[in-house]
């Protein structure tokens, strides 16, 4: 990421944030019309959720990256962790946590506020086992450094269990490639870091994107991994006052959102650095090179599909900056796949550090809601919007 301090700063962000659409350079749809319904608030006291799928059954499946260790942490630099990480479903009225025990990590910055990092996507995988990503912002020896049971950190596992007792395998562990390979050294981005983000199926495989290793990878069916393709780094304007690390005043992509459109294609989604404006959307066909399909938008964390095959972007605040500084509010961008053209969905300005995305299959949208919180909820947006 965009320098050594830089880098683990907005690494550290990455496990919970998104960002905000923004009035620049690319042409824009007329919106909407008429009032947007009211969001409706279908689950709430939420432990730091994270993504939302929707899944084969109409559920709907929550990762949630817990409350940390037992005892927080408390001096700054330090990083502990507990088993306070959980999946929650959503199944018409019912409600509740599937899974519980999954490992939760706590880190103390410098002024002495927190981050918890944990499961950031969660997917069924059939007999009552799911597919967690879970974030590490660090390095394998960080991650060594935690302690016993928290050899999922920067991995994709699967895991099952409630009560406490949340057991799982490896599938793919994202670190150790970060580790092994560094692929994002390529653009001078010569920083071991790893903070494994959103995945995706792609036949027996997985393609999983690393927010903090600025690379695509592909996990294969024996649990070996591959890089896919190393993410471009950014170069913000002048007139933005962004103080760009090296190389030469770059930031880094931070890849988040990831998801198979109708055409077939993979859609992936950047954040720019968490710069305004700079996060981009990306068409990839496996074994072709990746292709640019939009810009201009601030901070993007998750990509899905509507029912008419538009792309749906979200977005957790509105300006350049990573928690803890207030990045504005988020927000919901509709993107055009042939043409890349954008159209803000109106929200009423009710997002506030939203950072998961699912759309229903009549085009509701979902949407987790103060995700840097253990009082985060699960927001619906009607279809029609």
């Amino acid at each position: 990421m965009p320098g050594a301090r830089t880098s683990r700063a907005r690494a550290a962000a990455v496990a919970a944030i998104v960002g905000g659409l923004t009035a620049t350079a690319v042409p824009v749809q007329a919106a909407t019309h008429g009032p947007p319904p009211a969001a409706a608030v279908v689950a709430s006291g939420l432990h730091n959720p994270r993504d939302v799928q929707l899944q084969a059954d109409g559920s709907l499946l929550i990762a949630e990256a817990g409350s940390g260790p037992a005892v927080p942490c408390t001096v700054p630099g330090t990083r502990c962790f507990g088993f306070s990480g959980s999946v929650y479903r959503v199944k018409g009225k019912a409600r509740g946590r599937v899974v519980t025990g999954l490992p939760s990590e706590m880190g103390v910055r410098g002024d002495g506020s927190t981050a918890v990092n944990g499961a950031i996507q969660a997917e069924a995988a059939g007999r009552g086992t799911y597919r967690v990503v879970y974030g590490l912002n660090g390095t394998p020896a960080i991650r060594a450094a935690l302690g016993a049971g928290g050899e999922a950190f920067g991995t994709l596992s699967t895991a099952s269990g409630t009560l406490s007792t949340a057991s799982g395998t490896l599938i793919g562990d994202l670190t150790a490639h970060e580790g092994d390979h560094d692929p994002d050294s390529v653009n001078g981005n010569n920083e071991v870091f790893s903070n494994p983000h959103h995945f995706v199926k792609d036949g027996k495989d997985f393609l999983v994107t690393d927010a903090a290793a600025n690379d695509l990878i592909r996990i294969h069916p024996d649990g070996t991994t591959t890089t896919e393709w190393v993410f471009p780094n950014n170069t913000p304007p002048a007139a933005s006052g962004v103080t760009a690390a090296a190389p030469a005043g770059q930031v880094q992509a931070v890849p988040t959102g990831i998801v198979r459109g109708r055409d077939g294609a993979f859609y992936l989604a950047d954040m720019g650095g968490m710069v305004q404006g700079l996060s981009r959307i990306w068409r990839y066909v496996p074994g072709s090179a990746p292709t640019l399909l939009a810009t201009g938008l601030t901070s993007v964390t998750d990509l899905d599909v509507d029912p008419r095959g538009n792309l749906i972007a979200l977005s957790y605040g509105s300006r350049s900056g990573s928690p803890p500084a207030d990045s504005g509010p988020g927000s919901l961008t509709r993107i055009d796949p042939r043409t890349g053209a954008l159209t803000p969905i109106d929200t009423g300005g009710v997002l506030k550090e939203p950072a998961g995305l699912a759309v229903g299959r009549n085009g509701d949208i979902y949407v987790t809601n103060h995700t840097l919180t253990v009082e985060g909820e699960l927001l619906k947006f009607p279809a029609g919007r």
